[in-house]
């Protein structure tokens, strides 16, 4: 995955996080980001990349806010310490 879908899919799932009610707009363009983030996760990362899809997944199946909100803030945790282990490898 390149810098820029990094960045994207971050500043998506932030927007989802910050305001639920812009899932609609994101609904198509997230699925196909987290696919790429979970087939190009480096050795070591495949599991943490597959945990944010797992709670985004969820976010989009549950109708109580309350959950929905903590499974949306579970997974962009996730990725900003996946990003931030991604950058040590990197290096």
């Amino acid at each position: 995955m390149n810098d820029e879908n990094r960045v994207k899919l971050l500043n998506m799932m932030d927007s989802v996080y910050q305001t639920p009610s812009t899932l609609e707009q994101y609904i198509d363009d997230i699925p196909p980001l987290l696919a790429e983030l979970v087939s190009t996760a480096p050795e070591g990362l495949q599991g943490m990349a597959k945990m944010i899809g797992v709670h985004f997944s969820h976010a989009i199946k549950l109708k109580d806010a309350k959950v929905q909100h903590f499974e949306l803030e579970s997974g962009l945790i996730k990725y900003q310490t996946y990003l931030r282990k991604l950058s040590l490898i990197n290096r």
